[in-house]
This record gives structure tokens, C-alpha cells and sequence, in this order.
């Protein structure tokens, strides 16, 4: 498992914030999260949903999944979170979820 980029600060969390306001393409995740949520585990969740489901489908839940299980584990970041990004990043997990997107 590789993870290069989380989105702990301020400025990357109001990035991904605003990325998943709207449906998110797994052309356009693949793109956008690369600098703000580094995962092979998502990407190649974002390439599966991609692969069965076309471009057209919505990834958010998948970007949601993958920002808890990080949320949940902060203490084993390799960086600190800042603690206005992690606030930030609670909010939109919090905000996919009530979406109610089938995954």
C-alpha cells in the first residue's frame, strides 16, 4: 500500500472539499486526488468502479471511504494533521455520507 499525499492542511482539505462538491468522474478523481489523497488503494478502487461502471459514474463515496479510514488512523500520519484540515475533512466525509450514494 502507497500513500503520498493527505490533505492536511487547510488549503488541501478546502481543495478536496471542493472537488467533491459535485459528482466526481473517476477521470476527473484520478487527476484532481493525485496531490491532495495520494492512495494506490483508492486509485485502484476509483480504476475498478471506472472499469465496471464507465466514466460516468460518481466516486465520492470511494474518496469518502479512503479519507475515514486515514481520519481514523491520524495518529499513524507521517505528518500532523492541522487541525482546522482534519475538521474540514470530517465535514466531508460527513457530507458524501448523507448523499446517500449506492456504491
Amino acid at each position: 500500500m502507497g500513500v503520498w499525499a493527505l490533505p492536511q492542511t487547510v488549503k488541501q482539505a478546502k481543495e478536496l472539499q471542493k472537488l467533491v462538491a459535485k459528482p466526481l468522474s473517476p477521470k476527473v478523481a484520478t487527476d484532481k486526488l493525485y496531490n491532495l489523497l495520494g492512495d494506490d488503494d483508492l486509485f485502484d478502487l476509483i480504476e475498478a468502479e471506472e472499469e465496471k461502471f464507465g466514466n460516468d459514474c460518481d466516486v465520492r463515496i470511494l474518496v469518502e471511504l479512503s479519507l475515514s479510514k486515514f481520519l481514523s488512523e491520524k495518529e499513524n500520519a507521517t505528518k500532523p494533521w492541522e487541525k482546522e484540515a482534519f475538521k474540514i475533512c470530517q465535514n466531508i466525509c460527513k457530507s458524501i455520507e448523507e448523499l446517500h450514494i449506492p456504491y
